[in-house]
């Protein structure tokens, strides 16, 4: 498979998990994430081409509160080993400048 990322993924200090803006649907938690993508380990299938408005919350987090949110795109899906689960990479496609930096601020500094 050919390497398109554009900039390197990150893993968090903190564990993620992505939201469904619209309907707040659990999508999945974050394994890495870039300036431009993400891979998700989702409970259940997403559709490949399928367009999200999602919602980045602190895994855990009973307020709810939103650190951030974009707009993404998925791009291709697997099935997990348990056939239970399936890993899902988006690309995002809309964020906003002020999301931008809150979303460099999460990747863990190297080591």
């Amino acid at each position: 498979m050919n390497e398109r990322r554009h900039n390197p993924r990150h893993t968090t200090e903190q564990a993620l998990e992505a939201y469904d803006v619209h309907s707040a649907r659990f999508l999945g938690r974050f394994v890495d994430i870039s300036e431009d993508g993400f891979l998700l380990f989702c409970p259940q299938n997403i559709d490949v081409d399928s367009i999200w408005q999602i919602r980045v919350l602190e895994a855990n987090d009973q307020h709810f509160h939103s650190i951030l949110s974009f707009g993404a795109e998925c791009l291709w899906i697997r099935q997990a080993d348990d056939d239970n689960h399936c890993w899902a990479g988006f690309q995002i496609i809309d964020i906003s400048a002020q999301d931008t930096k809150k979303l460099k601020a999460l990747f863990c500094s190297p080591e």
